[in-house]
């Protein structure tokens, strides 16, 4: 039986977002990582789960000097956390890091923040779950800007 967790990670900005890779590198001497992202942006779509195509797309992602398997599909944040629970996890997940967010998750956003609903929808499922934002002026909210230090 593997004792080393399953860290299932996501995010709101897409695949290639500085801060998914921030969150992965975080994250990755923690256990066994299992990167399920949005192929493009999906800021403010909650807990949504908008058409798919249900293609699942095989990624690689540069961290720590390291290439790393990644998934990405066409949909939300929570649809990647239903792919990746139900078509990619060798087990049940152990923890769900969604993020790291452009931008903070505070007031009546969090109803609409995709990096919150991401934790929400693998809450439905037992997993515990950190949603991780970083405020940032609204400028870079939808970038993939190089000023923003995602230093973990």
């Amino acid at each position: 039986m593997d004792k080393s967790p399953l860290i299932l990670i996501t995010n709101d900005d897409g695949i290639e977002s500085p801060g998914l890779l921030a969150a992965i590198g975080a994250v990755y001497d923690l256990g066994e990582i299992l990167v399920v992202a949005p192929r493009y942006q999906q800021t403010g779509s909650g807990r949504s789960f908008p058409s798919s195509d249900g293609v699942i797309h095989q990624e690689h992602v540069e961290v720590k000097g390291l290439t790393i398997s990644a998934f990405s599909i066409d949909g939300s944040p929570a649809q990647a956390v239903q792919y990746g629970l139900v078509e990619l996890a060798p087990r049940h997940p152990d923890l769900l890091v969604a993020g790291i967010n452009y931008g903070e998750n505070v007031g009546s956003g969090v109803t609409i923040s995709g990096t919150v609903g991401a934790v929400l929808e693998g809450a439905a499922f037992g997993i515990p779950g950190l949603a991780v934002s970083l405020e940032a002026p609204v400028e870079y909210h939808q970038s993939y800007s190089e000023d923003i230090d995602f230093s973990v």
